[in-house]
Protein backbone atom coordinates (compact mmCIF):
# COMPACT_ATOMS: atom_id res chain seq x y z
CA UNK A 1 0.00 0.00 0.00
CA UNK A 2 2.72 2.47 0.94
CA UNK A 3 4.72 1.59 -2.16
CA UNK A 4 1.66 2.07 -4.36
CA UNK A 5 0.95 5.56 -3.05
CA UNK A 6 4.60 6.57 -3.35
CA UNK A 7 4.70 5.52 -6.97
CA UNK A 8 1.37 7.19 -7.74
CA UNK A 9 2.30 10.45 -6.05
CA UNK A 10 5.65 10.50 -7.81
CA UNK A 11 4.04 9.87 -11.18
CA UNK A 12 1.32 12.49 -10.76
CA UNK A 13 3.80 15.06 -9.48
CA UNK A 14 6.16 14.39 -12.36
CA UNK A 15 3.43 14.59 -14.95
CA UNK A 16 1.82 17.72 -13.55
CA UNK A 17 5.16 19.53 -13.63
CA UNK A 18 5.61 18.96 -17.35
CA UNK A 19 3.63 20.43 -20.19
CA UNK A 20 2.06 18.02 -22.65
CA UNK A 21 4.50 17.21 -25.46
CA UNK A 22 3.02 18.14 -28.82
CA UNK A 23 2.37 15.47 -31.46
CA UNK A 24 2.65 12.60 -29.00
CA UNK A 25 -0.31 10.31 -28.51
CA UNK A 26 -2.70 10.52 -25.55
CA UNK A 27 -3.69 6.89 -26.09
CA UNK A 28 -2.53 4.00 -23.95
CA UNK A 29 -4.35 0.69 -23.85
CA UNK A 30 -4.07 -2.99 -23.01
CA UNK A 31 -3.71 -5.20 -26.08
CA UNK A 32 -3.48 -8.53 -24.25
CA UNK A 33 -3.96 -9.78 -20.71
CA UNK A 34 -3.58 -13.48 -19.97
CA UNK A 35 -3.21 -15.68 -16.88
CA UNK A 36 -0.49 -18.26 -17.45
CA UNK A 37 -0.71 -20.09 -14.10
CA UNK A 38 -2.12 -19.66 -10.59
CA UNK A 39 -2.12 -21.00 -7.06
CA UNK A 40 -3.93 -22.65 -5.46
CA UNK A 41 -4.19 -24.87 -8.52
CA UNK A 42 -7.61 -26.05 -7.32
CA UNK A 43 -9.10 -22.62 -8.00
CA UNK A 44 -11.77 -22.49 -10.71
CA UNK A 45 -11.39 -19.46 -12.98
CA UNK A 46 -13.81 -18.33 -15.67
CA UNK A 47 -13.21 -16.40 -18.88
CA UNK A 48 -11.62 -12.99 -18.35
CA UNK A 49 -13.50 -9.96 -19.65
CA UNK A 50 -13.06 -6.19 -19.65
CA UNK A 51 -15.42 -3.44 -18.54
CA UNK A 52 -14.31 0.08 -19.45
CA UNK A 53 -10.96 0.42 -17.62
CA UNK A 54 -11.33 -2.80 -15.65
CA UNK A 55 -10.09 -6.35 -16.13
CA UNK A 56 -12.47 -8.76 -14.42
CA UNK A 57 -11.57 -12.34 -13.51
CA UNK A 58 -14.51 -14.64 -12.66
CA UNK A 59 -13.63 -17.06 -9.84
CA UNK A 60 -15.65 -19.70 -7.99
CA UNK A 61 -15.68 -18.81 -4.24
CA UNK A 62 -14.43 -21.70 -2.16
CA UNK A 63 -12.71 -22.37 1.14
CA UNK A 64 -8.93 -21.87 1.20
CA UNK A 65 -9.05 -19.87 -2.05
CA UNK A 66 -7.04 -16.94 -0.69
CA UNK A 67 -4.38 -15.79 -1.09
CA UNK A 68 -4.94 -16.29 -4.81
CA UNK A 69 -1.67 -15.76 -6.71
CA UNK A 70 -1.71 -15.22 -10.46
CA UNK A 71 1.10 -15.27 -12.98
CA UNK A 72 0.05 -13.05 -15.88
CA UNK A 73 1.14 -11.58 -19.21
CA UNK A 74 0.29 -7.95 -20.01
CA UNK A 75 0.88 -6.41 -23.43
CA UNK A 76 0.18 -2.73 -24.04
CA UNK A 77 -0.23 -0.56 -27.12
CA UNK A 78 2.78 0.95 -28.86
CA UNK A 79 1.71 4.39 -27.62
CA UNK A 80 2.01 3.30 -23.96
CA UNK A 81 5.14 4.79 -22.43
CA UNK A 82 5.08 3.26 -18.96
CA UNK A 83 3.06 1.13 -16.51
CA UNK A 84 2.89 2.40 -12.91
CA UNK A 85 1.10 1.27 -9.77
CA UNK A 86 0.41 -2.13 -8.23
CA UNK A 87 1.01 -4.10 -11.43
CA UNK A 88 4.61 -4.88 -12.36
CA UNK A 89 5.30 -6.89 -15.49
CA UNK A 90 6.87 -10.24 -14.68
CA UNK A 91 5.77 -10.20 -11.03
CA UNK A 92 2.92 -12.20 -9.50
CA UNK A 93 -0.27 -10.44 -8.51
CA UNK A 94 -1.90 -11.53 -5.27
CA UNK A 95 -5.53 -11.27 -4.16
CA UNK A 96 -5.98 -11.63 -0.38
CA UNK A 97 -9.77 -11.58 -0.66
CA UNK A 98 -12.62 -11.32 -3.10
CA UNK A 99 -12.89 -7.54 -2.67
CA UNK A 100 -9.18 -6.95 -3.33
CA UNK A 101 -8.33 -4.83 -6.37
CA UNK A 102 -5.08 -4.34 -8.24
CA UNK A 103 -4.85 -0.69 -9.33
CA UNK A 104 -2.37 0.57 -11.90
CA UNK A 105 -1.89 3.25 -14.57
CA UNK A 106 -0.87 3.27 -18.21
CA UNK A 107 1.10 6.40 -19.09
CA UNK A 108 0.76 7.51 -22.71
CA UNK A 109 3.57 9.04 -24.77
CA UNK A 110 2.15 12.49 -24.08
CA UNK A 111 2.04 11.83 -20.34
CA UNK A 112 -1.73 11.29 -20.27
CA UNK A 113 -2.72 8.92 -17.43
CA UNK A 114 -5.12 5.99 -17.99
CA UNK A 115 -6.26 4.27 -14.76
CA UNK A 116 -6.90 0.51 -14.85
CA UNK A 117 -7.86 -2.12 -12.30
CA UNK A 118 -7.90 -5.90 -12.02
CA UNK A 119 -10.63 -7.38 -9.83
CA UNK A 120 -12.38 -10.67 -9.09
CA UNK A 121 -16.02 -11.56 -9.73
CA UNK A 122 -17.73 -14.34 -7.80
CA UNK A 123 -19.16 -17.14 -9.96
CA UNK A 124 -22.22 -19.13 -8.93
CA UNK A 125 -21.13 -22.20 -6.96
CA UNK A 126 -24.51 -23.88 -7.35
CA UNK A 127 -25.12 -23.54 -3.61
CA UNK A 128 -25.48 -19.79 -3.28
CA UNK A 129 -28.02 -17.38 -1.82
CA UNK A 130 -28.76 -14.98 -4.68
CA UNK A 131 -31.54 -12.90 -3.14
CA UNK A 132 -32.81 -12.39 0.41
CA UNK A 133 -36.01 -10.42 1.10
CA UNK A 134 -38.66 -10.08 3.79
CA UNK A 135 -41.38 -7.63 4.79
CA UNK A 136 -39.99 -4.07 5.02
CA UNK A 137 -36.54 -5.20 3.87
CA UNK A 138 -36.61 -2.51 1.19
CA UNK A 139 -36.11 -0.02 4.02
CA UNK A 140 -32.83 -1.71 4.96
CA UNK A 141 -29.53 -2.42 3.22
CA UNK A 142 -29.03 -6.12 2.51
CA UNK A 143 -25.65 -7.27 1.21
CA UNK A 144 -24.91 -10.82 0.10
CA UNK A 145 -21.20 -11.63 0.20
CA UNK A 146 -20.47 -14.84 -1.75
CA UNK A 147 -16.83 -14.88 -0.64
CA UNK A 148 -17.55 -14.94 3.10
CA UNK A 149 -21.02 -16.58 2.79
CA UNK A 150 -22.64 -13.79 4.82
CA UNK A 151 -26.03 -12.13 4.36
CA UNK A 152 -25.84 -8.85 6.25
CA UNK A 153 -28.99 -6.86 7.05
CA UNK A 154 -27.89 -3.30 7.84
CA UNK A 155 -30.27 -0.98 9.68
CA UNK A 156 -29.88 1.76 12.27
CA UNK A 157 -32.20 0.14 14.84
CA UNK A 158 -34.14 -3.05 14.01
CA UNK A 159 -35.94 -3.02 17.39
CA UNK A 160 -34.76 -6.31 18.89
CA UNK A 161 -36.08 -8.90 19.25
CA UNK A 162 -37.04 -8.95 15.58
CA UNK A 163 -38.64 -11.82 13.64
CA UNK A 164 -38.44 -12.09 9.86
CA UNK A 165 -39.95 -14.54 7.39
CA UNK A 166 -37.52 -14.41 4.47
CA UNK A 167 -38.05 -15.20 0.83
CA UNK A 168 -34.76 -16.62 -0.41
CA UNK A 169 -33.71 -17.20 -4.02
CA UNK A 170 -31.02 -19.84 -4.45
CA UNK A 171 -28.80 -21.06 -7.25
CA UNK A 172 -30.77 -23.00 -9.88
CA UNK A 173 -32.32 -26.19 -8.44
CA UNK A 174 -30.40 -25.81 -5.16
CA UNK A 175 -32.15 -26.83 -1.94
CA UNK A 176 -32.01 -26.10 1.78
CA UNK A 177 -30.60 -28.52 4.33
CA UNK A 178 -31.94 -28.27 7.88
CA UNK A 179 -34.10 -25.27 7.02
CA UNK A 180 -37.65 -25.07 5.68
CA UNK A 181 -38.41 -22.45 3.06
CA UNK A 182 -40.45 -19.64 4.64
CA UNK A 183 -39.39 -20.55 8.18
CA UNK A 184 -39.27 -17.59 10.56
CA UNK A 185 -35.97 -16.37 11.99
CA UNK A 186 -35.85 -14.45 15.28
CA UNK A 187 -32.87 -12.28 16.17
CA UNK A 188 -32.29 -11.16 19.78
CA UNK A 189 -29.35 -8.79 19.11
CA UNK A 190 -26.68 -7.82 16.60
CA UNK A 191 -24.58 -10.73 17.92
CA UNK A 192 -27.34 -13.27 17.18
CA UNK A 193 -26.33 -15.06 13.96
CA UNK A 194 -28.42 -17.66 12.12
CA UNK A 195 -27.04 -20.28 9.73
CA UNK A 196 -28.69 -21.68 6.60
CA UNK A 197 -27.09 -24.49 4.60
CA UNK A 198 -27.61 -24.60 0.83
CA UNK A 199 -26.95 -27.73 -1.25
CA UNK A 200 -26.34 -27.70 -5.00
CA UNK A 201 -28.58 -29.63 -7.42
CA UNK A 202 -25.95 -32.33 -7.93
CA UNK A 203 -25.45 -32.62 -4.12
CA UNK A 204 -21.70 -32.04 -4.58
CA UNK A 205 -21.51 -28.55 -3.04
CA UNK A 206 -22.69 -27.47 0.40
CA UNK A 207 -22.35 -23.91 1.64
CA UNK A 208 -23.42 -22.73 5.11
CA UNK A 209 -24.45 -19.09 5.05
CA UNK A 210 -24.55 -16.75 8.05
CA UNK A 211 -27.54 -14.41 8.37
CA UNK A 212 -26.94 -11.40 10.61
CA UNK A 213 -28.18 -7.92 11.45
CA UNK A 214 -25.61 -5.15 11.39
CA UNK A 215 -26.01 -1.54 12.44
CA UNK A 216 -25.52 0.82 9.50
CA UNK A 217 -23.93 3.58 11.50
CA UNK A 218 -21.88 6.72 11.08
CA UNK A 219 -19.53 7.87 13.83
CA UNK A 220 -21.15 10.77 15.72
CA UNK A 221 -19.56 14.21 15.41
CA UNK A 222 -17.69 13.22 12.23
CA UNK A 223 -18.29 16.74 10.93
CA UNK A 224 -16.14 17.89 13.90
CA UNK A 225 -18.51 20.64 14.96
CA UNK A 226 -18.60 19.91 18.70
CA UNK A 227 -15.58 20.65 20.96
CA UNK A 228 -15.13 21.48 24.63
CA UNK A 229 -13.87 20.48 28.07
CA UNK A 230 -15.47 17.35 29.51
CA UNK A 231 -13.93 16.78 32.93
CA UNK A 232 -10.61 15.61 34.28
CA UNK A 233 -11.12 12.02 33.10
CA UNK A 234 -11.21 13.13 29.46
CA UNK A 235 -7.91 14.68 28.37
CA UNK A 236 -7.32 16.22 31.83
CA UNK A 237 -10.17 18.66 31.18
CA UNK A 238 -8.28 20.25 28.28
CA UNK A 239 -10.23 21.22 25.18
CA UNK A 240 -10.76 18.25 22.86
CA UNK A 241 -13.24 16.85 20.36
CA UNK A 242 -16.59 15.90 21.91
CA UNK A 243 -16.34 12.11 22.43
CA UNK A 244 -20.03 11.43 21.76
CA UNK A 245 -21.74 9.00 22.20
CA UNK A 246 -19.43 8.43 25.18
CA UNK A 247 -15.86 8.16 26.38
CA UNK A 248 -14.03 5.58 24.27
CA UNK A 249 -16.92 5.30 21.79
CA UNK A 250 -16.29 8.27 19.51
CA UNK A 251 -13.50 10.60 18.34
CA UNK A 252 -10.53 11.52 20.53
CA UNK A 253 -7.35 13.60 20.53
CA UNK A 254 -4.19 13.42 22.62
CA UNK A 255 -4.60 16.97 23.94
CA UNK A 256 -3.39 17.36 27.54
CA UNK A 257 -1.45 19.73 29.81
CA UNK A 258 1.66 19.40 27.62
CA UNK A 259 0.31 18.85 24.10
CA UNK A 260 -2.37 20.93 22.41
CA UNK A 261 -1.96 19.29 19.04
CA UNK A 262 -5.55 19.22 17.74
CA UNK A 263 -7.94 22.16 17.64
CA UNK A 264 -11.06 23.24 15.77
CA UNK A 265 -10.57 25.57 12.82
CA UNK A 266 -13.18 27.38 10.76
CA UNK A 267 -14.01 25.64 7.50
CA UNK A 268 -16.92 25.63 5.05
CA UNK A 269 -19.30 27.47 7.36
CA UNK A 270 -18.47 25.33 10.39
CA UNK A 271 -15.43 23.65 11.90
CA UNK A 272 -12.78 21.16 10.84
CA UNK A 273 -10.14 19.44 12.98
CA UNK A 274 -6.65 20.93 12.61
CA UNK A 275 -3.71 18.80 13.76
CA UNK A 276 -0.32 20.46 14.30
CA UNK A 277 3.09 18.96 15.00
CA UNK A 278 5.04 20.84 17.65
CA UNK A 279 7.82 20.66 20.20
CA UNK A 280 6.93 19.93 23.79
CA UNK A 281 8.80 20.12 27.07
CA UNK A 282 8.09 16.76 28.70
CA UNK A 283 9.16 17.41 32.28
CA UNK A 284 11.98 15.08 33.24
CA UNK A 285 12.27 13.60 29.73
CA UNK A 286 13.44 16.80 28.01
CA UNK A 287 12.15 18.06 24.66
CA UNK A 288 10.04 15.87 22.39
CA UNK A 289 8.41 16.13 18.96
CA UNK A 290 4.64 15.61 19.25
CA UNK A 291 2.38 15.05 16.24
CA UNK A 292 -1.19 16.30 16.30
CA UNK A 293 -3.66 13.43 15.97
CA UNK A 294 -7.33 12.59 15.74
CA UNK A 295 -8.59 9.02 16.10
CA UNK A 296 -11.47 6.82 17.12
CA UNK A 297 -10.95 5.70 20.70
CA UNK A 298 -9.76 7.52 23.80
CA UNK A 299 -6.69 9.07 25.40
CA UNK A 300 -5.50 8.01 28.84
CA UNK A 301 -2.79 10.28 30.22
CA UNK A 302 0.09 8.65 32.09
CA UNK A 303 2.97 10.88 33.14
CA UNK A 304 5.22 7.84 33.30
CA UNK A 305 4.56 7.09 29.62
CA UNK A 306 5.50 10.44 28.08
CA UNK A 307 8.35 8.74 26.26
CA UNK A 308 5.89 6.24 24.69
CA UNK A 309 2.88 8.20 23.43
CA UNK A 310 1.35 5.16 21.72
CA UNK A 311 0.74 3.54 25.10
CA UNK A 312 -1.57 6.44 26.05
CA UNK A 313 -3.58 6.35 22.81
CA UNK A 314 -6.26 3.66 22.89
CA UNK A 315 -7.39 3.08 19.30
CA UNK A 316 -10.75 1.67 18.25
CA UNK A 317 -14.46 1.95 18.97
CA UNK A 318 -17.17 -0.75 18.74
CA UNK A 319 -18.29 -1.46 15.17
CA UNK A 320 -19.65 -4.77 13.83
CA UNK A 321 -20.28 -4.13 10.12
CA UNK A 322 -17.69 -4.32 7.35
CA UNK A 323 -17.25 -1.14 5.33
CA UNK A 324 -15.93 -0.65 1.82
CA UNK A 325 -14.00 2.54 2.52
CA UNK A 326 -13.89 5.85 4.36
CA UNK A 327 -14.26 9.27 2.74
CA UNK A 328 -13.19 12.66 4.06
CA UNK A 329 -12.01 16.14 3.09
CA UNK A 330 -8.45 17.11 3.98
CA UNK A 331 -5.46 19.36 3.33
CA UNK A 332 -1.86 18.94 4.45
CA UNK A 333 1.15 21.24 4.73
CA UNK A 334 4.56 20.17 6.09
CA UNK A 335 6.59 22.19 8.55
CA UNK A 336 9.84 23.83 7.37
CA UNK A 337 12.34 21.46 9.05
CA UNK A 338 12.08 17.75 9.79
CA UNK A 339 13.32 17.01 13.31
CA UNK A 340 13.57 14.10 15.72
CA UNK A 341 13.84 13.85 19.49
CA UNK A 342 16.75 11.58 20.36
CA UNK A 343 17.43 10.14 23.79
CA UNK A 344 20.83 10.79 25.31
CA UNK A 345 21.19 9.40 28.79
CA UNK A 346 17.96 10.07 30.64
CA UNK A 347 16.75 13.00 28.49
CA UNK A 348 15.71 13.72 24.94
CA UNK A 349 17.09 16.48 22.74
CA UNK A 350 15.95 17.55 19.28
CA UNK A 351 18.08 17.10 16.18
CA UNK A 352 17.51 18.13 12.56
CA UNK A 353 16.79 15.41 10.01
CA UNK A 354 16.88 15.41 6.21
CA UNK A 355 13.66 15.04 4.27
CA UNK A 356 10.14 16.40 4.33
CA UNK A 357 7.37 15.51 6.77
CA UNK A 358 4.51 13.18 5.78
CA UNK A 359 0.94 13.18 7.08
CA UNK A 360 -1.06 10.00 7.49
CA UNK A 361 -4.61 8.73 7.45
CA UNK A 362 -5.54 5.08 7.90
CA UNK A 363 -8.45 2.83 8.75
CA UNK A 364 -8.38 -0.63 10.31
CA UNK A 365 -11.22 -3.09 10.84
CA UNK A 366 -10.51 -5.10 13.99
CA UNK A 367 -11.75 -8.34 15.53
CA UNK A 368 -11.15 -8.60 19.30
CA UNK A 369 -11.14 -12.09 20.87
CA UNK A 370 -9.09 -11.34 23.99
CA UNK A 371 -10.20 -11.39 27.59
CA UNK A 372 -11.24 -8.33 29.56
CA UNK A 373 -11.60 -4.85 28.13
CA UNK A 374 -10.52 -4.15 24.55
CA UNK A 375 -7.10 -2.48 24.34
CA UNK A 376 -5.19 -1.65 21.17
CA UNK A 377 -2.35 0.82 20.64
CA UNK A 378 -1.77 0.29 16.92
CA UNK A 379 0.74 -2.46 17.61
CA UNK A 380 0.39 -6.27 17.44
CA UNK A 381 -1.40 -7.51 20.56
CA UNK A 382 -2.89 -10.76 21.83
CA UNK A 383 -6.54 -11.08 20.89
CA UNK A 384 -6.38 -8.36 18.22
CA UNK A 385 -6.74 -9.33 14.56
CA UNK A 386 -6.70 -6.72 11.81
CA UNK A 387 -9.29 -8.02 9.33
CA UNK A 388 -8.78 -5.19 6.83
CA UNK A 389 -6.78 -2.00 6.40
CA UNK A 390 -6.42 1.05 4.16
CA UNK A 391 -4.02 3.99 4.26
CA UNK A 392 -3.02 7.17 2.48
CA UNK A 393 0.21 9.10 3.03
CA UNK A 394 0.27 12.85 2.46
CA UNK A 395 3.78 13.37 1.12
CA UNK A 396 4.86 16.88 2.11
CA UNK A 397 6.91 17.21 -1.09
CA UNK A 398 3.67 17.20 -3.11
CA UNK A 399 2.19 20.70 -3.21
CA UNK A 400 -1.21 19.38 -4.39
CA UNK A 401 -2.00 18.26 -0.82
CA UNK A 402 -1.87 21.85 0.38
CA UNK A 403 -5.38 22.55 -0.92
CA UNK A 404 -8.63 21.06 0.32
CA UNK A 405 -9.60 17.89 -1.58
CA UNK A 406 -11.88 14.88 -1.16
CA UNK A 407 -10.28 11.49 -0.42
CA UNK A 408 -11.42 7.88 -0.34
CA UNK A 409 -9.49 5.11 1.39
CA UNK A 410 -10.63 1.60 0.36
CA UNK A 411 -10.36 -1.13 2.98
CA UNK A 412 -8.42 -4.17 1.76
CA UNK A 413 -9.51 -7.25 3.70
CA UNK A 414 -7.18 -10.14 4.46
CA UNK A 415 -9.87 -11.98 6.45
CA UNK A 416 -13.12 -12.36 4.54
CA UNK A 417 -15.19 -14.35 7.02
CA UNK A 418 -14.94 -13.14 10.62
CA UNK A 419 -17.26 -10.47 11.95
CA UNK A 420 -15.51 -7.27 13.10
CA UNK A 421 -15.81 -5.86 16.60
CA UNK A 422 -14.07 -2.46 16.30
CA UNK A 423 -13.08 0.22 13.80
CA UNK A 424 -9.90 2.30 13.99
CA UNK A 425 -9.55 5.57 12.06
CA UNK A 426 -6.44 7.69 12.59
CA UNK A 427 -5.28 11.05 11.22
CA UNK A 428 -1.86 12.47 12.06
CA UNK A 429 0.11 15.56 11.07
CA UNK A 430 3.34 13.49 11.21
CA UNK A 431 3.10 9.77 10.47
CA UNK A 432 6.22 8.98 12.52
CA UNK A 433 5.19 11.02 15.54
CA UNK A 434 5.25 7.87 17.68
CA UNK A 435 9.05 7.82 17.31
CA UNK A 436 9.22 11.60 17.85
CA UNK A 437 9.98 12.34 14.19
CA UNK A 438 8.20 15.25 12.49
CA UNK A 439 8.46 18.84 11.38
CA UNK A 440 7.19 21.41 13.90
CA UNK A 441 4.48 23.41 12.17
CA UNK A 442 3.23 20.52 10.00
CA UNK A 443 -0.56 20.73 9.80
CA UNK A 444 -3.31 18.40 8.68
CA UNK A 445 -6.91 19.61 8.50
CA UNK A 446 -9.74 17.08 8.20
CA UNK A 447 -13.51 17.39 7.90
CA UNK A 448 -16.65 15.33 7.16
CA UNK A 449 -15.53 11.73 7.65
CA UNK A 450 -17.99 9.15 6.30
CA UNK A 451 -18.14 5.36 6.41
CA UNK A 452 -18.98 3.86 3.01
CA UNK A 453 -20.83 0.54 3.15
Amino acid sequence: MRKYYWILLFAVGLLSSCEKVKDLSDDASIERFEITSYTPTTAELGEIYRNDKSIIIPVVPEDNLFPLTLQTVLETSSTTHKVLGNYVKGQDIVFNGGESTINFFLIAESGFVHPYSISLEAMDTGADILQFKFEDSEKMTITINPWSKIVNISVLDPGFPVTIKPTIRLSEDATFEGYTEGEELTFQSFEDIKEITVVSADRQTRRTWKIQFGALLQIPNSDFESWGKFGNDINLNEETIDPVPGYGKGWATANNYFVQGTRPVEHNGGYAAKMTTNEQNALIFGKLIAAGSMYTGCFKFDVGALNDPRSMTHFGIPHTVRIKSIEFDAKYEPGPQLKQAVKSGSKYSIEDREGVDVGQAFVEIIRWTGEGAFEYHGRPADGVEVLGRGEILFDGKETKYRNWAHYNIPVVYTNQTDIPTHIVIVFSSSKSGDIFLGAPGSTMEVDDVKLIY
